[in-house]
């Protein structure tokens, strides 16, 4: 209930700012270039407050799901003449194209704003020290030991596993090969000289699947001997639930061999749909064995089981400690890092976004409003950097997809734009009809399959 709580709040928080901020700059830019705006709304549906300033009607309403800005325009109504040279129909192309590239740049500016906020305040992360890779990985096969900890992807230095994390999937994106700067036995000395290692296997096909990408890879973070691997959550109805796996179990063994890591109980559950299996835990002080069917799903690489449930490792507090590290930088060190940062995520995003219109990467990792709130409430309880970062992500996410050059979306009015700068005037209007017609369709089908995405991941 808990989390539900702050899944909300979480939801509420960054999709509400980060509309405002989209909308914002549509309006700051349309009042500074001339153009009146009849009406700056936040939200869909039933309108909650509304309140008049100056020329201006702001309006909250129910649906927190978007906004808009609403101008004087003679395509939406009638037109005082002697406010027409104000309407925005009426203003010069390259006015029209800054007003409606205002709201996608506006996120992106949110996006480096909050990433220099969050490195000002610290991002804490795990070290990047591994665990002894499974066998037949890239890893393993490339003579990665344990407690080696990985200092550099491809020359470019990281700090922590979300930074390998995003530096490999920035090479496996690009169609590189990953080269990683490695101390050996790093837990027990800082002074061991850094030595390369090339994962062999490029290119990597890392986003065809649900799976972690450095879990594909072999590449898993250290574990000491004394941790326990938890039941952190049980989807009601589930296979798991079924089976009566409860959470606060610890997870012992999978199918009579010993469970060190969560992704370990992933894979045998994802390899065995339909195949019953057993879990040995620890509850109460008692050794129990629980058998469970898992349930069948498909992907692009096959049929996969799941049984509804999700593990973390419980690492004593004092052990904790020492893998975490804090990187907290000046205002201009995080300014810096704030803008590499948002460069790297956008260049990424679109590599990602290229892939899965190759079909190289699985739509699966697409999410809607209900995965974000999940996502949202968990960074909320990690505190303000993390809850930062994750409003960064989401404006440059925002962002991008504005600026696609789909009909209704801004980057679909820049593209008519672009059409008529090269054809000397406008596409007709049954022309964009049918365009904003075939967008509308597109974004519904998109949306349709974020939501299908989100209870999935939640139910099944």
């Amino acid at each position: 209930m808990t989390h539900i709580l702050f899944s909300i709040l979480g939801f509420l928080l960054a999709v509400g700012l980060l509309v405002v901020v989209h909308e914002w700059g549509h309006f700051w830019v349309a009042r500074r270039l001339g153009v009146k705006v009849l009406r700056f709304a936040v939200g869909f549906g039933p309108v909650l407050h509304k309140w008049q300033r100056g020329e201006t009607e702001y309006a909250l309403s129910a649906i927190p799901l978007g906004g808009y800005v609403k101008m004087l325009d003679h395509r939406e109504g009638e037109v005082d003449p002697a406010e027409a040279g104000r309407a925005f129909d009426r203003q010069s192309l390259a006015t029209r194209a800054a007003i409606v590239l205002a709201g996608p740049l506006a996120n992106l500016i949110f996006a480096v704003l909050a990433y220099t906020a969050m490195f000002m305040v610290g991002v804490q992360g795990l070290a990047p020290i591994v665990s002894a890779p499974p066998m037949g990985t890239s890893a393993q096969l490339a003579g990665l030991k344990a407690g080696a900890e990985v200092v550099a992807v491809n020359g470019q230095a990281i700090n922590t596993f979300d930074g390998l994390r995003v530096a490999v999937m920035q090479a496996a994106a690009s169609d590189q090969a990953i080269s990683l700067g490695v101390r050996d036995d790093a837990l027990n000395s800082n002074s061991n000289p850094v030595h390369d290692i090339v994962l062999p296997g490029a290119p990597y096909q890392l986003f065809a699947s649900r799976e972690d990408p450095l879990a594909q890879l072999g590449l898993r973070p250290w574990r000491p001997d004394n941790a326990l691997l938890i039941v952190k959550g049980v989807v009601q109805g589930a296979p798991a639930e079924q089976a009566d796996l409860r959470v606060g179990d610890v997870i012992t063994g999978v199918q009579g061999g010993e469970a060190e890591q969560a992704d370990q109980v992933l894979n045998v559950i994802r390899n065995h749909p339909g195949q019953r299996i057993t879990l040995d835990i620890l509850r109460d002080g008692k050794v129990l064995h629980l058998d469970t069917l898992p349930g069948s799903k498909t992907d692009k690489a096959g049929n996969f089981g799941y049984i509804g449930a999700s593990f973390a490792l419980d690492i004593p507090p004092g052990v904790r400690e020492s893998l975490w590290r804090v990187d907290r930088q000046n205002p201009w060190a995080a300014f810096t890092a704030a803008s590499i940062k948002t460069w790297d995520m956008t260049v990424l995003s679109l590599q990602v976004m290229g892939k899965m219109l190759t079909g190289q990467a699985s739509l699966e990792s697409i999410s809607g409003p209900l995965g974000i709130a999940d996502i949202a409430g968990h960074a909320l309880v990690l505190g303000l950097s993390t809850f930062l970062g994750l409003l960064a992500l989401i404006s440059l996410s925002l962002a991008i997809l504005n600026l696609l050059p789909i009909p209704i979306l801004d980057g679909g009015h820049l593209f008519f734009y672009a059409i008529e700068a090269v054809r000397g005037r406008p596409l007709s209007e049954q022309a964009q009809l049918v365009g904003q017609k075939l967008g509308m369709s597109l974004l519904l089908a998109l949306m349709a399959l974020a939501m299908f995405n989100d209870l999935s991941r939640l139910f099944f």
